[in-house]
């Protein structure tokens, strides 16, 4: 024995001595430590570390010095150093684990055991820090067993001021005990429902939502039958409102909420939250029922106008995004009537008033000409209203101009645009009128114009309008270089015109010139864009959907590529119920155009389709 440790002495002298040349290159006995026990040189990470804890016993020091002397099996001389650890710092009961650990990895089961037993014992007079210092030990060794053991005395000893719930649970779950976990989570709530965001942080690590598993289940069943025992109290039905929007499970969620509201005859505040991330979940019905239940609180209650709009936003939202008819189209007009007798056609209503005139000119407009003419009614009355900011008088003229292009009064739709381009030349509101104002000339033929008043716009402070000038402002570009009568490209602006006007067959007329007159012009890629769009203005979705892909496949260098593929997406989500194929096409948008405008929306709309939860 005495040989055996003069032998490991004259070793590490010749070791430490022939590593000094590296040491004269600044590396110190701490990195070359970490060197060799990195590299699982254990042998050469030993001398280092036992220098390095003779002359320094820290915690790290320690630490890895005992772990290299596991490593190689050194057990006796691990035993020794674990226990002369734990008699100088009595208080840290972690080192007295480590001592058992080492007889159990000797070979030694009815030794460790004894031990353990021993230690768990004595913790009658341990305080929390030392109880969680030799459970999390435990842990760390994977015995959850006497780490739940060490909690549960400790549970005993020091009662309802720290019932170490989260640690017990966190060992149920490591042991398989999923009901059991579950259980000390909730348990938590009952004593301190303050800890309601800590308990939701942690299951949402611990429990996938987003397919059905034991978990969920065991959850729901927990949470079910809590709310049932105790009807009066609100934090279970917090975390089963909770547990339902993680499971995408709006409708059930809502049914929670309202319950909470009614209970404890609140303002409808929640409801107005659960209604406006159901409504960015496209959950459009649900947040119809959440803003109706509010807005039945009347006129009285803090977010009725807020709700009635929201509720309008919901029942909009649900039907354009579909197949819709004219039907539809009336009775969504109809609630919206039904909102302005309520709330009155007043400066607080002015956006209720802007959107029922564009339903009217945009969607019931494509049905029934005079629907556009009521719709400039509405608004040039709306114009009127007195108490109007600048910026809503803004808003309601630029939603006028855009009816004025309908109703192919364009030049009146020109001056009211540069009215509120010159009332804010250098704010969001007037590039976009600078950008429309910029199209009724690209309409009317004049596209010299048109395109020094895009140029400007690319400076623009809003990407989305930059983006859009660029591409028109390129588009009259090309054309206008290749084309020097510019008739293909007059053409294809009172195509566009025409199908902004709802007048479809004028729109086909004109695109139709185009490939008798002009044939093989590099306006085809945008010609089969235009009878895209007229497909899926007179309810052809299929159609259009098979004429954007046709687009992408045929001129997959053309700067339309991107467009035609958000436009097909689109449709087979909502049009045609194919979210497999529409999930395919929002993928290729994020892989294959990374730079596009569309990837934002096309990430959201990914993520959705896969039952991610949009905040």
């Amino acid at each position: 024995m005495l040989l055996n440790r003069l032998i490991h002495s004259i070793l590490l002298s010749l070791f430490i001595l022939g590593s000094s040349g590296l040491q004269g290159q600044g590396t110190t006995d701490d990195q070359l430590a970490a060197h060799y026990y990195r590299e699982g040189d254990y042998e050469k990470a030993l001398l280092y570390y036992q220098k390095l804890y003779d002359a320094r016993p820290s915690e790290d020091n320690y630490r890895y010095y005992l772990k290299c002397l596991l490593a190689l099996e050194e057990y006796k001389p691990a035993e020794k150093l674990a226990k002369n650890q734990a008699k100088y710092n009595a208080r840290t009961l972690r080192y007295q684990v480590d001592v058992g650990n080492v007889l159990r990895l000797a070979g030694e089961p009815s030794k460790s055991s004894k031990h353990f037993d021993k230690i768990i014992k004595e913790l009658d007079r341990a305080s929390v820090t030392q109880i969680l210092d030799m459970g999390k030990a435990f842990s760390e060794i994977s015995l959850e067993h006497r780490a739940l053991e060490v909690y549960n005395r400790g549970r005993k000893q020091i009662g309802d001021s720290y019932p170490f719930h989260f640690q017990i649970a966190s060992v149920l779950g490591q042991m398989g005990d999923v009901e059991g976990m579950i259980n000390e989570y909730l348990d938590v709530l009952e004593v301190s429902p303050s800890y309601l965001q800590n308990v939701q942080n942690t299951l949402n690590r611990v429990i996938g939502f987003e397919e059905t598993n034991a978990y969920n289940e065991v959850l729901q069943d927990q949470l079910l039958k809590r709310v049932q025992k105790n009807p009066s109290s609100d934090i279970y039905s917090e975390m089963l409102t909770w547990m339902y929007i993680k499971q995408n499970r709006f409708a059930a969620a809502m049914t929670q909420v309202k319950a909470i509201d009614k209970r404890n005859k609140e303002d409808g505040i929640r409801v107005m939250k659960l209604s406006l991330l159901a409504l960015n979940n496209y959950k459009y019905q649900v947040a119809v029922d959440g803003y109706k239940y509010v807005r039945e609180k009347g006129p009285s209650n803090f977010h009725h106008v807020l709700a009635s709009v929201g509720m309008l936003c919901a029942m909009k939202e649900d039907v354009i995004s579909s197949e819709y008819t004219l039907a539809a189209i009336e009775d969504l007009l109809d609630e919206y009537l039904s909102v302005l007798v309520d709330l009155g056609q007043n400066k607080g209503s002015w956006e209720i008033i802007r959107d029922y005139a564009h339903l009217k000119a945009f969607y019931q407009g494509k049905y029934d000409q005079s629907a556009v003419k009521e719709s400039i009614d509405v608004l040039s009355n709306a114009v009127q209203l007195p108490g109007l900011s600048e910026i809503e008088l803004a808003q309601l003229k630029l939603e006028l101009a855009d009816v004025y292009v309908i109703s192919n009064k364009i030049w009146d739709a020109s001056l009211l645009y540069g009215q509120v381009e010159k009332k804010f030349k250098y704010e969001e509101i007037g590039f976009e009128a600078k950008l429309k104002n910029a199209k009724v000339f690209y309409y009317s033929g004049d596209f010299e114009w048109s395109e020094a008043q895009l140029d400007a716009l690319k400076g623009s402070t809003s990407k989305l309008i930059a983006n859009d000038a660029l591409e028109l402002s390129a588009f009259i570009s090309e054309n206008t270089g290749l084309d020097t009568t510019m008739d293909a490209l007059a053409l294809f602006a009172k195509s566009d015109l025409m199908i902004v006007q709802h007048k479809y067959d004028s729109a086909l007329f004109f695109l139709e010139l185009i490939e008798s007159n002009y044939p093989g012009h590099e306006l085809m890629d945008n010609i089969l864009f235009q009878l895209a769009r007229i497909n899926q203005a007179q309810s052809q979705p299929e159609r259009a959907a098979e004429t954007y892909l046709e687009l992408a496949e045929t001129y997959p260098f053309g700067i339309l590529v991107d467009n035609a593929l958000m436009e097909a997406a689109r449709i087979y989500e909502n049009k045609l119920n194919q979210p497999e194929k529409a999930m395919e096409l929002y993928e290729q948008i994020l892989t294959e155009f990374t730079n596009s405008l569309f990837v934002i929306e096309a990430r959201k709309r990914f993520r959705h389709l896969r039952g991610d939860l949009l905040q």
